[in-house]
């Protein structure tokens, strides 16, 4: 096999606690994240060995790109080259993973087309990003530490049934940025994750909905408060994702939802999505 085509698919963050500073500079986090019917589109090929290209959109990536440090990876283990293309449908710095997608899909390409073992991808996606090697798979997790130690989170079926209005006004700022900013804010962790999830299964969404980094992406990007007006006026579940600047609200219904979506102007992405299989 020389080329393969995978779908990158996008997260939300339904809970969101920061439990602690490591010694590596990285926080310990406490996430439940779903996996979303939004994806990048990435076609990978074998190349030459030692050339490594990626285009994102027509345009070519640098080795600043999450993606080309993976493709560069994967050179360096299988002593081939990697030509990757990506068509964007995450919207950038929005909080929903979209770079983390984009090194997931190189690697999950990779596994199809050298046979690259679980553990070795899990080792390249650590060095890369944090939220990676969540994105490799999806699914609804627990996701704790830097986002590496995932756990299955059982009775959230439910939430497979539920549609997710998702907006983003403007970019947000860079993830460093709002994580520097909270540790000014000497918040102190909500520590409540299972009960979260126990809201969650009794239909009490709104109660189990959570982000700590909320005031910090507002002070960075504070058309985040007007997108969380927009959204409740229409659900009083929402909740912003990640470290930003994407928002969204959770609804029963499908119209209810669609009917929020025409609701929303001037923003730079807006979707009704929901749990992907």
């Amino acid at each position: 096999m020389d080329k393969t085509i995978v779908q990158a698919n996008a997260k939300l963050n339904l809970y969101l606690d920061v439990t602690g500073r490591r010694a590596d500079g990285y926080h310990d986090l406490d996430m439940l994240m779903v996996t979303v019917n939004c994806g990048d589109i990435l076609t990978v090929k074998r190349a030459k060995k030692g050339e490594i290209s990626v285009v994102m959109n027509g345009k070519t990536a640098g080795e600043e790109n999450t993606a080309y440090r993976t493709a560069r990876l994967v050179g360096e283990l299988t002593g081939s080259g990697l030509d990757v293309n990506i068509f964007k449908k995450i919207p950038f710095a929005a909080g929903m993973g979209g770079s983390s997608a984009d090194s997931a899909g190189v690697l999950n390409a990779a596994k199809k087309l050298f046979g690259i073992s679980e553990g070795e991808a899990r080792k390249m996606a650590l060095s890369v990003g944090s939220d990676v090697v969540y994105m490799m798979n999806g699914g609804i997790m627990r996701a704790q530490g830097r986002g590496e130690a995932l756990t299955p989170v059982q009775g959230l079926d439910g939430l497979r049934k539920k549609f997710f209005v998702v907006a983003q006004k403007c970019m947000g700022a860079s993830t460093a940025k709002v994580y520097s900013h909270f540790d000014t804010l000497n918040m102190q962790p909500k520590n409540g994750f299972e009960n979260a999830v126990e809201c969650l299964k009794s239909g009490r969404t709104e109660e189990g909905l959570y982000n700590a980094l909320f005031l910090s992406a507002t002070y960075h990007c504070p058309s985040i408060v007007a997108t969380m007006f927009d959204l409740k006026n229409f659900s009083s579940a929402a909740c912003m994702t990640g470290s930003g600047s994407a928002c969204f609200a959770v609804f029963d219904s499908f119209e209810r939802a669609e009917e929020c979506l025409r609701s929303l102007k001037g923003y730079k992405f807006k979707s009704v999505l929901h749990i992907a299989d």
